[in-house]
């Protein structure tokens, strides 16, 4: 019932845009590309969130927001703003849902929102799965993912990440999947600079 629940909520949500071609029509919590973390939360806030630098440039940061009780969908939020930008400007936002020893139903679940997100945006185009192996663990560690592509290279991304045990017990993390909105400027510096 849980599962049912959950994409019925994750499909309501994007049905809300389904004459959309711009990536800035689409919304997680509330939120969209070009949108000011400010119009959403208190500087407070948005000072206490972790930060995630990326050792190829320092042009964007990530700020991360966990909240079981502020969100309705989603149990993490991620922005990437530029660094010292004032007005928090979001360039890229994701969504995040824990499957604690439960991948399965991350995969599960994942692929009943693919099917929903392709049903609603007959216009975009759908890329087959196809799996990441993170370098922390060697490979062990799995991402399996799906892109819906807009005309201008912008994305929506589903994935699930299957840790492996000796990760997640290390870093404290768990099986989980995300939903991304990616414009095409964002991810070709995340490709071309902030990874190297």
């Amino acid at each position: 019932m849980k599962r049912l629940l959950l994409i019925l909520i994750l499909t309501f949500s994007f049905q809300l845009w389904a004459a959309a071609d711009d990536i800035r029509d689409f919304q997680i919590e509330g939120m969209s590309i070009g949108d000011s973390l400010l119009d959403h939360f208190t500087k407070n806030e948005i000072k206490k969130m972790p930060k995630t630098d990326y050792p190829g440039s320092d042009k964007y940061i990530m700020l991360t927001y966990n909240s079981s009780t502020k969100f309705d969908k989603y149990e993490t939020v991620a922005f990437h703003v530029k660094t010292n930008d004032k007005s928090f400007k979001i360039h890229s936002i994701k969504g995040g849902i824990y499957y604690k020893n439960n991948f399965n139903k991350c995969l599960a679940d994942k692929k009943d929102l693919l099917k929903e997100l392709k049903s609603t945006f007959k216009g975009l185009e759908t890329q087959e799965e196809y799996d990441f192996k993170y370098q922390i663990d060697d490979g062990k560690s799995i991402a399996y993912i799906n892109d819906l592509n807009f005309k201008n290279n912008d994305k929506i991304r589903l994935w699930c990440v299957n840790w492996s045990v000796v990760t997640e017990k290390k870093r404290n993390f768990n099986d989980n999947l995300s939903v991304s909105l990616s414009p095409n400027y964002y991810l070709k510096w995340l490709t071309d600079e902030a990874k190297q």
